[in-house]
């Protein structure tokens, strides 16, 4: 029974790990909204807080409670501003039916005042500091639902306010469908929030990273692959020469995935995202339009640094032999992709319509692999 037991725990803590931070005050600004309506407001108070402190209990016991530690907070203070305006109002005002709400109201927006005024502090404190990538997106869509919940208070209170002078407290029934409304309405906002916090998570989680590398390969950060783009730093790019007798294959490319550096270029070019080594993306390189019955297998050559449009790189090199022209997959256009021989490259490396990664790569070629290829080419003819 106890390794069952065991068993759940651990399974229940890996889930929430993997799941979103909770809403912001999801434990007493809906909740409390929700349950002064059905009860008094003393009883919702003390309801409101019991649920709170399980919740707590239940996320330290689940090992959740450090990733939703601002939530909590926040709600606990929620509670205790909500608490002190019950003591300070007048009575007549805790009798009105929408009395509790608009005080829970106002004590969401004194919090937002607060925590706004926190988090300017610390960003003063900490300026220069970095965060990750993926925790300033979770923040700016965190941000932005605070936002909304705080002009959806506002227009709550205005609301509030309008009925209250409308409807004279005799009108509890027409009072009533107002409080649910607002009831409602914030439901209604916290459903779209957990949605869109777990369609982002999930994005975040498919998303592929490039690691930001300093001038001597140290990574300093990471770059979605969407959009790679990093002033501070190198990204890595892993590229292959594909050589077959006396001849290099080249593509034209118009619309390159990586920096724009049109021009005749090899096809065999990637970014190295996290979790790869630069030989492993060669490998699959080779193997996406490799077609013979042993496998192609890469070899290093070179690497080097590039800048091509204002971003800096980190380039690694490889080159693959390939027996037989016919074993690799050429693109069916042959103004777009054709094998060149190595004679006629030379003489047009610097004139031709080349990228700017060959035109560097070609002086290391040519005393490498291409001279090897040509004295090859010479013994075998002699």
């Amino acid at each position: 029974m106890m390794k069952i037991i065991r068993t759940i725990y651990h399974k229940t803590r890996r889930l929430i790990a993997n799941t979103p931070p909770l809403p912001t005050e999801l434990f007493t600004f809906p909740l409390g909204l929700t349950l002064v309506l059905l009860f008094p407001p003393a009883v919702a108070w003390i309801a409101v807080a019991a649920l709170l402190t399980l919740s707590m209990l239940l996320l330290w016991c689940m090992g959740a409670l450090r990733i939703n530690r601002s939530v909590v907070g926040r709600s606990l203070f929620v509670l205790l501003l909500w608490g002190g305006l019950f003591l300070l109002s007048p009575e007549d005002i805790m009798e009105h039916p929408l009395g509790a709400q608009a005080l829970l109201l106002i004590s969401y927006l004194i919090s937002s005042i607060v925590v706004a005024a926190y988090r300017w502090a610390k960003e003063h404190r900490m300026k220069g500091q970095e965060l990750c990538i993926r925790v300033r997106i979770l923040r700016v869509e965190r941000l932005r639902f605070e936002r909304i919940l705080v002009l959806s208070s506002l227009a709550g209170l205005l609301f509030q306010g309008l009925c209250a002078q409308l409807c004279p407290v005799e009108h509890r029934d027409l009072l009533h469908i107002a409080s649910t409304f607002i009831v409602l309405f914030t439901w209604a906002v916290y459903t779209i929030e957990c949605i869109h916090l777990v369609w982002v998570q999930r994005r975040l989680e498919n998303e592929e990273w490039i690691p930001v590398l300093s001038d001597d390969q140290r990574p300093i950060g990471r770059v979605s692959k969407t959009t790679p783009e990093y002033e501070g730093g190198r990204l890595p790019v892993v590229r292959l020469i594909a050589l077959s007798r006396d001849m290099i294959y080249l593509e034209q490319s118009e619309a390159p995935s990586l920096p724009a550096a049109s021009g005749y270029d090899t096809p065999f070019i990637s970014w190295l995202t996290e979790g790869s080594r630069p030989d492993q993306v060669a490998q699959r390189l080779i193997d996406l339009r490799f077609c013979g019955i042993r496998r192609a297998r890469p070899r290093f050559l070179l690497h080097y640094h590039e800048e091509i449009n204002g971003q800096a790189l980190s380039v690694y090199l490889f080159a693959v032999d390939i027996a037989e022209p016919g074993q690799l997959l050429i693109d069916c256009l042959p103004t777009r992709g054709r094998w060149w021989p190595i004679d006629h490259l030379a003489p047009e490396i610097e004139t031709g319509d080349f990228t700017s990664y060959l035109r560097s790569e070609y002086p290391y070629l040519e005393q490498t692999l291409l001279l090897a290829h040509r004295l090859r080419s010479s013994s075998s003819h002699s």
